[in-house]
């Protein structure tokens, strides 16, 4: 157990706040937060920042897991090395290399695992406390 000391209690309240950012997963390319204070899961993935609702993000996830990956790996023109990922109303406009979407559908799923898993734990959680 590591004991934390605070000097002051600006400190301790920083400490203790739900308002920062929380990790979601990250990955050697990117990382997801979601912030408490806005509800808003923010995308960081090489030039790519956008902050999601949670609606907009599973969204985001469909269109990229949409993308077959597969067919354009053996299609041997030009156009197949490139995915344009786009998301006009959070303004996401890039074009991306398969390895760049393979890496990008990584953190996008990644993310939604660890949603999943803290809404399952939450769900959990609260029915152990319903039930004392």
């Amino acid at each position: 157990m590591i004991l934390y000391l605070c000097n002051n209690f600006h400190e301790l309240n920083s400490l203790l706040s739900v308002n920062t950012p929380n990790e979601l997963f990250s990955t050697a390319k990117g990382f997801c937060v979601q912030c408490d204070l806005t509800s808003r899961i923010q995308l960081h993935f090489g030039e790519i920042q956008a902050s999601f609702k949670v609606r907009d993000f599973l969204a985001f996830r469909r269109f990229i897991n949409s993308i077959d990956i597969h067919s354009k790996i053996f299609d041997l023109s030009d156009e197949s090395d490139y995915e344009f990922v786009e998301a006009p109303q959070l303004n996401i406009y890039h074009k991306l290399t398969l390895c760049e979407l393979i890496q990008l559908r990584e953190l996008v799923n990644g993310t939604h695992f660890a949603i999943e898993l803290n809404s399952l734990l939450h769900q959990l959680l609260f029915l152990e406390t319903e039930s004392v």
